[in-house]
């Protein structure tokens, strides 16, 4: 661009010196013709009866004689006339002047332009070196439509991109470095069990019925171990958005009965009602994941229900929304534990054997189905888990 204003510059010059030297050529003939006027009339007052032919032989060389020949006087002899050679000198001068002047302001804005290109890539290779060294904090973004500021304005927004990069690297290096230490430390608890019951079972005289209740401790610590690799590894999908949901139509009372299949051990060990209501609609989703999240809920639900006590399942369908809302008159949750029961390996003294994973992973399905959960508790009374799909999101 700046190119193209230089040239635009000197092409511009160049014609402006044109149309000057074509004004004092015009000049010149204005001059000739007041000489050559004053010159016939000095003949027409000295000789009245001058014969017109001497008109006609001033504007037809071929026709005229060479008069001033007879007196000395030839074309060498005009340029000794002084005002004449004066007015030669003036307009040789007006055109060099102004023709040197077009080449000096040329020069000068070259210079100038060469000047400030170095001085802008001195800044863009200043501003390169600080991105290598992490430092995406400058700006050099330009509002300007010339090469250099196009090509500040593109690494600024390149800049942005790599700092949004850097800092989702590090939020993801954080999370990995807190995951890991997190599943070290929930894996450890089974492991060290397991540990403790070989050695025993290994270094100690035991009866048949003593050695038979270890080897179902150790089943229990292995199936426990089994269901949180088995959990993280589904999180791990979810976190690498590698999952792809496959969106289905079924029943609400359908999606509940198939949650609730992989509970019914625990709830009959607790005795524990199951009440259903209202769920005679259709919700659309992916039916595996999304039985994975009401499973891990009415788990949490039947962890922190009494013996002999009960769970109501309602839903609600109306044109804003639709709801399931799973309730247990239990022990309810603190204001001060709601807001973190659904962070990642967060669980609450009550529930031992929670491993603070299972809400977390329904909050991430719901949240990736445009739905959202919400919680209501009074301690002592009620928990109610409100899993609510929002229609205009369907």
């Amino acid at each position: 661009m700046k190119n193209k204003k230089i040239i635009f510059f000197l092409v511009g010059s160049l014609l402006l010196l044109i149309l000057f030297t074509f004004s004092l050529l015009k000049l010149y003939d204005h001059y000739i013709y007041q000489a050559l006027n004053q010159m016939v009339y000095s003949l027409e007052e000295e000789y009245p009866d001058i014969d017109i032919r001497l008109v006609a032989a001033l504007t037809h060389q071929e026709e005229a004689n060479d008069i001033l020949g007879k007196y000395g006087i030839d074309i060498d002899t005009i340029n000794e006339i002084a005002s004449y050679h004066d007015f030669k000198i003036q307009v040789l001068c007006l055109v060099l002047f102004t023709f040197f002047g077009i080449i000096f302001l040329f020069v000068l804005i070259y210079l100038i332009d060469r000047k400030k290109i170095k001085k802008e890539i001195r800044i863009i290779n200043q501003y390169l070196q600080d991105i290598l060294n992490n430092q995406y904090e400058l700006n050099i973004a330009l509002y300007q439509e010339d090469e250099l500021s196009i090509l500040k304005n593109d690494i600024y927004k390149v800049t942005l991109k790599l700092k949004n990069l850097s800092s989702y690297e590090q939020k993801e290096q954080k999370f990995l470095m807190n995951t890991l230490e997190d599943i070290s430390h929930q894996l450890k608890t089974p492991l060290t069990a397991l540990m403790i019951t070989n050695d025993i079972l290994v270094n100690n005289d035991l009866t048949e019925e003593e050695r038979i209740q270890f080897l179902k401790k150790e089943t229990k610590e292995l199936e426990k171990m089994e269901w949180l690799i088995t959990t993280l590894l589904k999180l791990s999908k979810l976190d690498s958005r590698q999952v792809k949901f496959k969106m289905d139509k079924i029943e609400a009372e359908d999606l509940i009965d198939q949650a609730l299949e992989s509970l019914l051990v625990l709830l009959e060990l607790k005795h524990i009602t199951i009440t259903k209501k209202n769920l005679d609609f259709h919700l659309f989703c992916d039916v595996a994941w999304m039985r994975e999240a009401l499973t891990n809920i009415l788990k949490n639900a039947c962890e922190h229900t009494l013996e002999n006590g009960r769970i109501s399942i309602t839903g609600d369908d109306n044109p804003v929304y639709q709801a399931i809302f799973i309730t247990d008159y239990g022990q309810g949750i603190s204001k001060n534990k709601i807001k973190n029961i659904f962070k990642r390996f967060y669980s609450t003294n009550s529930s031992k054997n929670s491993m603070g994973i299972g809400l977390n992973m329904a909050r991430i399905i719901v949240e990736k189905h445009h739905g959202k959960i919400e919680v209501d508790s009074v301690v002592g009374k009620y928990t109610t888990f409100k899993v609510i799909f929002m229609k205009t999101n369907c």
